[in-house]
């Protein structure tokens, strides 16, 4: 059997990432503090910093570590994307499948991707983050992160429900259906099993999509988490709360010129952790339909010899 090499890749980079975030404020060399630096290391000398053996990929405008905020933000942007795909898949799941089996729920779910899914899901945040009613909202972070699972929990159960379907076209499922399997028992008996290895796929591909949308947010200057502070001319700025990868391409035309390394790292570690995910999706997909093939040829080994028992036939 040939070698997964995506599954592989995939495993060591998400490998990496998860040991990020669970020890990256210990590792050497890591300021878990984010100390604020207005010069360095003399009075004439303002920040950003470029990478030296101080700073080994420079600091921010404020004169933070840029390594030390990657690694200690990877804990944050991955814990935001985990949270937000895996409310986006328990919630399409028992949409799917009880669109599957109720011929109104399947109506819903027909409306709702019709409401959403005409429009590509940044604007649709874009705009909806500048009501008032979130812009100056305390729980900002929970309206915006419900605001991405609604518009995409009806594709994902689309998609889940397009696999269901597919297992209820099956002879053993119109066996089950004439026993009077209860829709509990279709789920842990014949839509868990033959669909998890396809959902579990698509999964890590959400990851990677969730990354990219709070990426593609963090160019324009919007975040999950932000607040308002007044100036001393009395007008608002809205500020990032959260230590997360996107706030550093955030300032990318600016910084692109003047301190490259800010938006160029970050965009390393999303992309990074992108390609990760997706390789693992990948490696999943490929894993499944190798045993698929395996499960057939054992089955096809198994008639073969069961065949060469009996004499062939003469012909006359």
């Amino acid at each position: 059997m040939r070698k997964n090499v995506p599954l592989l890749i995939g495993i060591c980079g998400c490998s990496v990432f998860m040991i990020l975030a669970i020890a990256g404020p210990y590792l050497p060399g890591i300021d878990a503090k984010l100390t604020m630096r207005s010069y360095y290391p003399d009075f004439f000398s303002y920040p950003p910093f470029p990478p030296s053996q101080d700073f080994l990929l420079g600091t921010d405008r404020e004169g933070r570590d840029v390594l030390s905020f990657l690694v200690i933000g990877t804990r944050n942007t991955l814990a935001t994307v985990l949270g937000m795909s895996l409310s986006v898949f328990i919630l399409a799941m028992i949409l799917a499948v009880s669109a599957a089996h109720s011929k109104s729920i399947n109506l819903i779910l027909q409306a709702w991707n019709y409401l959403f899914s005409r429009v590509p899901v940044i604007f649709m945040v874009m705009f909806f983050s500048l009501l008032p009613l979130i812009v100056f909202s305390s729980q900002r972070i929970l309206w915006m992160m419900g605001l991405i699972i609604l518009f995409e929990v009806g594709k994902v159960a689309e998609l889940m429900k397009k696999s269901i379907q597919h297992v209820q076209a099956s002879t053993y499922y119109e066996a089950a259906t004439v026993l009077g399997t209860g829709i509990k028992g279709m789920f842990t008996r014949y839509y868990w099993p033959l669909c998890s290895p396809q959902w579990l796929s698509y999964f890590f591909t959400h990851l990677g999509n969730m990354l990219f949308l709070i990426g593609q947010l963090g160019v324009f200057g919007i975040f999950l988490s932000q607040s308002l502070s007044q100036m001393e001319n009395g007008a608002y700025m809205i500020t990032n709360t959260a230590i997360e990868w996107p706030l550093y391409i955030s300032n990318v035309l600016v910084d692109i010129d003047g301190a490259p390394w800010i938006p160029i790292t970050a965009a390393v570690f999303i992309g990074t952790a992108m390609f990760s995910f997706f390789a693992l999706s990948e490696g999943i997909r490929r894993k499944s339909r190798l045993e698929h093939q395996g499960w057939i040829e054992r089955k096809g080994s198994l008639l073969n010899r069961f065949l060469s028992k009996f004499p062939k036939s003469k012909s006359a």
